[in-house]
């Protein structure tokens, strides 16, 4: 069973924001059996408009969904979108509390790995 990168990402996508293959379907107006050969065939070749319709289901751009990177954000991988997108959806406030916990915790992970040598 060949599956295609396309396939590869639209299944982590999906898996990501914890959806089944019938709530995607649901969401796009389609089978769950399409979905599934889009995730795990080569073939079908979904049309433009069924490509938004996924990508507005998975809570994600097009680019994402083609795996077109933005430039210098090459090695993303699913979940680091959808954390993103999530982050973008937060108010100023909300961000600065997130970058504040993560640099703690960079700063935590610095100071254990400085301890070890």
């Amino acid at each position: 069973m060949a599956n295609t990168a396309f396939g590869r990402r639209l299944r982590q996508f999906r898996q990501a924001r914890g959806l089944t293959l019938q709530q995607v379907a649901d969401k796009v107006d389609c089978t769950k059996a399409y979905i599934w050969e889009l995730e795990m065939r080569e073939g079908p070749r979904p049309t433009a408009e069924r490509l938004n319709a996924i990508a507005k289901a998975l809570h994600v751009t097009l680019p994402d969904l083609m795996g077109e990177s933005p430039e210098g954000v090459s090695q993303a991988t699913p979940d680091d979108v959808i954390f993103f997108r999530n982050f973008v959806g937060r108010s100023e406030e909300q961000k600065q509390q997130l970058k504040e916990m993560a640099n703690l915790l960079f700063a935590a992970q610095d100071s254990a790995k400085d301890k070890t040598k």
